[in-house]
């Protein structure tokens, strides 16, 4: 009988010790409530020795900083000295939609559409650092820190260097997202060394009054390996306007601008010198708001002024100002922004404008006076034509931009695509009498038409020229060379 009580009492014993090592382990990987998410670093300022930081944790956080150490560190006993400790910035964001009536995913069926959620927005500003130099960072707090990230600041002189340009992921769904961030990752592997990554707007799809945080939650988590490595440099899309100025809260980027421009979204216009090229940074989404292009001329006259010895002049933005789509090639808004702004881009002498918005691949130019600079273009390729993938039957080439601008859209990032316009269409009297130009077709001068793939440009800038390699990803998410071109001036 003794021997049957000690028998039963190991068979109790056995599940008790596998429940209690069970509980252990579930207790070992809980995480905390104020641990930080959706963090990001931005060029703000000089590249060389600034770089904001912006992070969301839950709702009442306080006491969030940055620390940074320098070189490459993967122990964290490496930020007991830490080299700066910069304190953050933060205010509680209250009531913000998490999600849509775009986000119908099985995660979120139990969800009611524009369920209300509060978080605390982080920002801190990085300054004093030396260029050209490797650091280690980690944000948060005692006992919530995040994984620690690695940048490099930008070189103090005027040597080559390199950025990723994609634009429009614009996902509301797990599969756009999945589609989004192949783009991102196959650029991010095969680039792994680019300096920066650069992105013309529309990171999120539901906007104004609809707009959904869960969006940018999975815009930051999908990518978010490379947002702790990669200094970003993004701009405001029509489809990141909304009344919760998500974008502001979520970027750190240079607000200067906001004491000379009439804009309802700051952060969303900035300037920044990188190797030999001045960038400027700007939304149109205020075009309406009187006074508001005038203001961002002005602005870049200044930015410009400030910087008389860059050799190159970048602009980009959202809203595509010379666009062969048809979904958006007639807007009023868009030939509005053109007649206002064109002639500034003439003045200023821009070399190359990157847009977004329009989902097709358009190179156009070089451009002055709404018209093509005539003997600019050399070293193009002909190729097949066709009435979708490419309506010029031309790729590659090299663009003198002396005395015009290049336009180029490389498509988009992600799963959401745009039909070109033909030549025909365009020359239609609804069209002209819309777009104000009779001679539309004649601007497209490289490769021009709708692949049906996500795209991501490499751009490598040198003193002597801009070389632009995009490549379009497959189903697999390999990265397949589309089309390469040159600026020189």
């Amino acid at each position: 009988m003794d021997t049957l009580k000690k028998s039963s009492q190991r068979a109790t014993t056995l599940p008790d010790s596998a429940s209690t090592a069970a509980l252990q382990n579930s207790i070992n990987s809980l995480q905390s409530k104020e641990l930080p998410y959706s963090i990001v670093m931005c060029i703000n300022g000089s590249p060389t020795s600034r770089l904001g930081f912006a992070w969301f944790t839950n709702e009442g956080t306080t006491g969030g900083k940055v620390e940074i150490v320098s070189g490459k560190v993967t122990d964290d006993n490496a930020f007991q000295t830490p080299l700066l400790t910069i304190e953050a910035q933060s205010a509680n964001v209250y009531n913000l939609n998490y999600n849509s009536k775009g986000n119908k995913l099985l995660e979120l069926a139990d969800i009611p559409d524009n369920t209300k959620k509060s978080y605390t927005q982080h920002k801190a500003l990085a300054t004093g650092l030396t260029p050209n130099t490797m650091y280690s960072y980690r944000v948060g707090k005692e006992g919530a820190w995040s994984e620690t990230g690695t940048f490099t600041t930008a070189k103090a002189n005027k040597d080559p260097f390199s950025f990723i340009y994609s634009t429009d992921p614009q996902a509301n769904t797990d599969e756009m997202f999945d589609i989004s961030q192949r783009t991102t990752h196959a650029a991010n592997t095969m680039f792994p060394n680019a300096n920066f990554w650069l992105n013309c707007g529309d990171l999120v799809q539901s906007s104004d009054n609809n707009n959904s945080e869960w969006e940018y939650e999975q815009f930051f988590q999908t990518q978010q390996d490379i947002f702790l490595n990669k200094p970003f440099a993004p701009i405001e899309g029509n489809h990141d306007f909304s009344i919760n100025r998500n974008f502001t809260h979520h970027f750190n980027t240079e607000t200067n601008f906001f004491d000379y421009v009439n804009s309802t979204v700051p952060g969303s216009i900035y300037s920044f010198v990188y190797g030999d090229a001045l960038f400027m940074a700007f939304s149109y989404e205020d075009y309406d708001v009187t006074g508001q292009l005038d203001s961002i001329a002005g602005w870049m006259r200044r930015q410009v002024a400030a910087h008389p010895d860059t050799k190159w002049r970048i602009a980009f933005y959202h809203k595509a100002m010379f666009t062969g789509s048809v979904s958006h090639q007639s807007d009023e808004d868009g030939r509005l922004v053109r007649e206002k702004m064109s002639p500034v881009f003439d003045e200023l002498k821009i070399d190359l404008a990157l847009q977004g918005h329009d989902h097709i691949y358009e190179v156009m130019g070089p451009i002055k006076n709404k018209k093509l600079v005539e003997g600019a273009v050399s070293d193009r390729i002909a190729v097949a034509y066709d009435e979708r993938t490419n309506l010029t039957a031309k790729s590659g080439g090299v663009y003198n931009v002396k005395n015009g601008t290049l336009y180029f859209l490389n498509n988009s990032a992600g799963k959401k695509k745009y039909e070109p316009r033909s030549e025909a269409d365009m020359s239609s009297d609804k069209v002209v009498d819309a777009t104000g130009l009779p001679d539309y077709f004649s601007l497209f001068t490289g490769h021009f038409g709708q692949d049906g793939n996500p795209m991501f440009s490499y751009i490598s800038v040198s003193t002597d020229s801009i070389e632009v390699k995009t490549f379009e990803i497959n189903a697999s998410g390999d990265a397949i060379p589309f089309d390469d071109f040159k600026l020189v001036k």
